[in-house]
């Protein structure tokens, strides 16, 4: 069976590229993709142990944190996770170790795949319906099915243009690069077209959510998570479309793709983390200082929130 453009591109790559050798930026990737990966197994680590503290049914229901949200959370913070895991693809030092020679642009490929066809549809697809929720626009755990269904079209998009034979779609090898001329890893034109309609749908929708819970939020505390959880999705997330996308088009020196790929690197992982602390660590913070206060007085919570109020 003939193979793709852009496997085809990737294989010709492969031949024409030393194996290439890991430099500053690559390990500032892997030490922050570790971070977030870490970040990742804490906030899930603080969730369920505190679901598994939580066990009287009012209480659950007093903070919010019961299995109709729990669900969710541990969804969002897999997602982070993966997409932290998927940024090793493209990092040099993985290439030489586990394949043969001449295949080290095909993990090229594979990163947008996983990374944004996979790992980040899903984290912007939780975020979504987590501030959805916390409104009342979205039933959980019944809407928590929807993640894998939003995930589905830009999976599919990836996977027709990695499988489909050349000559049933022929478009340009240029869209297809996935190396620089010294073998680091570029992103792909197609990638970055369909990274930025992935942003595209999910910016005003994660916009007018954010604005949705802070015109609803019951003290000044919330208000201001959720504008800062606007700021910094709506800020990074352009910027990392911006930066692949150079990656795609400018090959003037051989550290142009390593540092540009950690610029967009350094956008999602800011939107990643912020989306970590504030929809999953700062309420389980929030709650634990709650449950602390529970047993003194039924009304002293009521009276913390009310003096934050605004």
């Amino acid at each position: 069976m003939q193979a793709s453009i852009a496997v085809a591109e990737a294989l010709d790559a492969g031949k024409l590229t030393p194996q290439p050798v890991a430099d500053a930026a690559d390990f500032a990737v892997a030490g922050l993709a570790v971070a977030i990966g870490t970040l990742a197994v804490t906030a899930s680590f603080m969730l369920v142990s505190f679901d598994a503290r939580a066990g009287q049914g009012q209480l659950r229901r007093i903070l919010d944190l019961g299995p109709s949200l729990c669900g969710p959370r541990l969804l969002l913070v897999f997602f982070v996770g993966l997409l932290a895991a998927a940024e090793m693809l493209r990092l040099p030092f993985f290439h030489s170790a586990m394949l043969p020679p001449h295949r080290h642009v095909m993990p090229c490929l594979a990163y947008p795949l996983v990374a944004h066809g996979i790992a980040e549809p899903g984290l912007l697809a939780c975020v979504l319906l987590l501030l959805r929720a916390s409104v009342g626009g979205a039933r959980l755990p019944a809407s928590a099915l929807a993640v894998p269904l939003a995930c589905l079209p830009f999976l599919t998009a990836h996977i027709l243009v990695l499988a489909t034979p050349a000559t049933v779609a022929a478009y340009p090898g240029q869209l297809a690069h996935a190396a620089d001329g010294i073998g680091h890893c570029a992103y792909p034109a197609y990638a970055a077209t369909l990274l930025l309609a992935l942003v595209a749908v999910y910016l005003p929708l994660l916009a007018t959510a954010c604005w949705d819970v802070a015109a609803v939020a019951i003290n000044k505390r919330l208000r201001a998570r959720a504008y800062a959880l606007s700021v910094l999705i709506l800020v990074p997330l352009p910027l990392q479309v911006l930066s692949l996308a150079l990656t795609s088009v400018w090959d003037m020196h051989q550290y142009t793709s390593p540092t540009i790929g950690l610029v967009g690197f350094v956008a999602v992982a800011v939107a990643a983390e912020a989306t970590l602390v504030i929809l999953i660590m700062l309420p389980v913070h929030d709650a634990l200082v709650l449950v602390q206060q529970l047993p003194s007085a039924t009304a002293g919570p009521l009276m913390t929130l009310d003096d934050d109020q605004g």
